[in-house]
């Protein structure tokens, strides 16, 4: 009985660790370093991740919690193999937040809001005939009438000087609202 007894407790034991060994999936060996948190208005806070590895399955959600206030999920996309950026909330602003993601915690200050504003050029090829929003810019501080900034244009494929205004510059195709323009009317 004795034999009977061990040689169960050998096989018992033997499966056992088969099982286990079939159980245990291999993990995603993922690395992420959190390399830049900007808020940006009307979408919320960016967190810009340097990944390397293999992402594992879910990696499009984590949670944040912010420090004296509340838990939110965020949502994460893969730009390139390298990097992944991942958004909270328009309501996670300037607060220390600690971000539950792919198995790894991060601990970091979400900014003050950002101001954005749309920059406007002619459009291209010509004839000029309307003002485009090629694209945004962001910055810390709100802008004020006759601010000025060097923007590149992907549309003209070149750098220019943009103004800030409250409406376009006085040509025949005006815009109105808050953006940098073109400070010149084409001609």
């Amino acid at each position: 009985m004795n034999k009977s007894l061990i040689s169960i407790l050998i096989v018992f034991c033997l499966l056992a660790m088969f099982v286990g060994t079939v159980n245990a999936a291999p993990m995603a060996s993922a690395t992420a370093t959190l390399k830049d948190v900007v808020y940006v208005t009307n979408k919320g806070a960016v967190f810009t991740f340097e990944v390397s590895g293999t992402l594992p399955n879910g990696f499009h959600v984590g949670s944040l919690h912010v420090n004296g206030g509340g838990d939110y999920t965020i949502h994460c996309n893969q730009i390139d193999a390298e990097t992944v950026k991942c958004t909270a909330p328009k309501n996670v602003s300037d607060a220390n937040v600690v971000i539950h993601w792919i198995g790894l915690t991060f601990w970091t200050y979400v900014p003050t809001s950002r101001f954005c504003y749309s920059v406007y050029d002619w459009n291209t090829p010509s004839p000029y005939t309307s003002w485009v929003n090629y694209g945004q810019h962001c910055q810390e501080n709100q802008a004020s009438n006759g601010d000025s900034i060097y923007w590149y244009n992907p549309g003209w494929g070149a750098s220019y000087t943009y103004r800030f205004a409250p409406g376009s510059p006085a040509c025949p195709w005006e815009h109105i609202g808050n953006a940098y323009y073109y400070p010149n009317c084409p001609g």
